[in-house]
């Protein structure tokens, strides 16, 4: 009869449940996507105690003083909700409603340098989509101080619809240091907004095993703490991934990790 292993390859699934706000109650588990990297740590400090009486000291005891849980993964699956994870922030999906704008002044510009409309401190994001040419009873203009002269776009300055960034050119009719006028019609859009905290992020941790090889087992961390754990690198001839690390809790009066098998007949 042939030797029974246990030799395990491991795969699987990572799935955290954020904390209620104020609470310590788990909201639904959030699948964090392909996760090339997960790993568990766990580590000990212990008071010994030797006999020295007698020849070479012997330890006769040892008391556990201090156990530290924790762990690492990586995802390669650039979320909305992994990166805010990542910046300990959220993400949201913000609605704007636009309207038209009317003379809205830009200082002392620097030509050749770009200019972001609409930002206020409520908003530094700024408008991200407007009627450009405004044609069909919109309006994209952009003018002196006084309202006299109306710049020609191409000549006197461009607007970038990728980058949102309004920029007066140097050769045009726009001077250094003047102040200008926009009129611009925004439009009505939807979009991704990931705003950074600065605290770590407190939820429930489930790894779902699906292993090729060995046994599978699924891990339940019912208190971690995920703080980012490296760089996220934004060029490269690579795969953007996220690295974390987490702090492996103890949750009232249970206990810090479960691990159960897979259900069976007996």
């Amino acid at each position: 009869m042939g030797k029974i292993t246990k030799y395990t390859l491991g795969r699987g699934e990572v799935h955290f449940a954020q904390f209620l706000p104020d609470t310590q109650t788990p909201g639904g588990y959030r699948y964090l996507g392909n996760s090339p990297e997960l790993s568990f740590n766990v580590e000990s400090d212990a008071l010994e105690h030797y006999n020295s009486d007698r020849f070479i000291n012997e330890m006769d005891a040892s008391m556990t003083l201090k156990t530290t849980r924790s762990g690492q993964i990586v995802t390669d699956e650039i979320l909305a909700e992994n990166l805010a994870l990542f910046l300990f922030g959220n993400s949201d999906t913000t609605s704007v409603a636009g309207g038209a704008v009317v003379d809205e002044i830009i200082e002392g510009v620097v030509l050749d340098r770009g200019y972001t409309l609409g930002v206020s401190d409520n908003d530094p994001i700024g408008v991200l989509k407007v009627a450009y040419p405004g044609t069909g009873g919109t309006l994209f203009s952009v003018k002196n101080s006084a309202g006299s002269t109306t710049y020609v776009a191409g000549d006197d300055y461009v607007w970038n619809e990728t980058s949102g960034l309004l920029t007066p050119l140097s050769g045009g009719d726009i001077t250094e240091g003047q102040d200008i006028k926009v009129g611009y019609t925004e439009l009505a859009y939807n979009y991704e907004r990931i705003v950074s905290a600065g605290e770590p992020i407190a939820g429930a941790l489930k790894f779902i095993a699906y292993n090729p090889a060995g046994p599978s087992r699924n891990w339940l961390l019912p208190w971690v703490q995920v703080s980012p754990n490296g760089d996220l690198n934004m060029k490269g001839d690579d795969w953007q991934k996220l690295p974390f690390k987490f702090q492996i809790l103890r949750k009232g009066a249970l206990e810090a990790i479960y691990v159960n098998g897979t259900p069976f007949t007996p």
